[in-house]
């Protein structure tokens, strides 16, 4: 069967083609008889009109990127299934977000954001937890490609966050509260160029968590303090272990690097004849899905996923459609969520 093309469908509907391209591509300036007319026609001829003819006209693809460390994690997951919900909920984008990983790899990381500004493949990149180079963000803004980051804040992009510090602020406080005194933080990295890289929310948390300490009179030595660069289950049962080699006496482990190294904590405790929270008190960060289900359930700081979701995809739709005139930043407050095991 032979494929259509714009001219046939300009000669179907006795138009001239500029129309039928304006029709496709969701112009104001035809009229609502034409357009109906037009799009009938191209329902009835299962017409499709090619993407990269598209992309030659506007200079860059109806697509949006979407860059995280990893796409498996359960967090990334849950904030891009909100996006994906978005897309069908307002008819934009829809199969047109497109994930990448960076498997925590700098040099992937930067291949990737190169490929995408010179390439022109995407309209957007909404990037979960990834730390462009200044250099890059300046490339963008000229390029005028909005840059959304989660989980980080930058100048020269936009960027939606948790109230990272204060989520960190409230777990701390709820332990000093519930009478802890020797208090465990997992979290990101702290620094850039270390082993665990630098991790904006992971400095926001732990800012917050000592802020709590200090406000309170508590201190805290430096042996009680664990870095993650995986975020998981293992490496959440590995540091714990690392603690009680250290000889570390504590009573409370708040995880800043979320629910599955929290998880993990709590498993090796157990395996150590600790009872939770009678022995030791454990709080996540997330709130993920599976948090209520645990033995016991998690006490956590929650994230709302969906609506970080929501208003990153807001952020990009509005920034590619050209209404915003500075960047935008979204800070959204935290909830913090108490169950059996803190």
């Amino acid at each position: 069967m032979k494929k259509l093309m714009m001219s046939d469908i300009a000669k179907l509907a006795k138009v001239s083609e500029s129309t039928v391209s304006k029709v496709i591509n969701n112009y104001d300036d035809i009229p609502e008889k034409t357009r109906v007319k037009i799009q009938k026609i191209i329902k009835a001829n299962n017409y499709y009109p090619s993407r990269s003819a598209q992309m030659l006209r506007k200079g860059s693809n109806d697509n949006i990127a979407f860059m995280s460390g990893r796409i498996a994690s359960h967090f990334t997951v849950e904030i891009l299934s909100a996006i994906e919900r978005n897309t069908f909920g307002t008819g934009k984008y829809v199969h047109n977000i497109i994930p990448y990983s960076t498997n925590y790899n700098r040099k992937i990381l930067d291949e990737i954001f190169n490929k995408i500004l010179y390439g022109r493949e995407v309209s957007a990149i909404v990037a979960l937890a990834m730390n462009p180079d200044l250099g890059i963000l300046l490339k963008y803004k000229e390029a005028k490609i909005p840059l959304i980051l989660m989980e980080n804040f930058m100048k020269n992009a936009h960027s939606v966050n948790t109230d990272n510090r204060k989520g960190g602020f409230m777990a701390a406080e709820y332990l000093i509260k519930s009478g802890r005194k020797k208090m465990g933080l997992i979290c990101g990295g702290l620094k850039m160029g270390s082993k665990y890289g630098f991790s904006y929310a992971a400095a926001e948390r732990k800012a917050g968590f000592d802020e709590a300490l200090e406000l309170y009179g508590v201190k805290r030595d430096s042996q009680y303090l664990e870095l993650v660069s995986d975020y998981t289950i293992a490496e959440g049962m590995k540091l714990f272990e690392k603690f009680m080699e250290k000889g570390v006496k504590f009573d409370a482990v708040f995880c800043a690097s979320g629910d599955m190294t929290a998880l993990g904590v709590m498993e090796s405790a157990k395996k150590h004849g600790m009872s939770i929270p009678g022995d030791l008190a454990v709080i996540g960060f997330d709130d993920a899905m599976s948090a209520a289900y645990l033995n016991p359930p998690l006490t956590t700081v929650r994230q709302p996923m969906e609506k970080l979701g929501d208003e990153a995809f807001n952020v990009a739709v509005a920034a590619i459609e050209g209404k915003l005139k500075s960047f935008r930043h979204i800070l959204i407050e935290p909830e913090f969520i108490v169950r059996k095991s803190a």
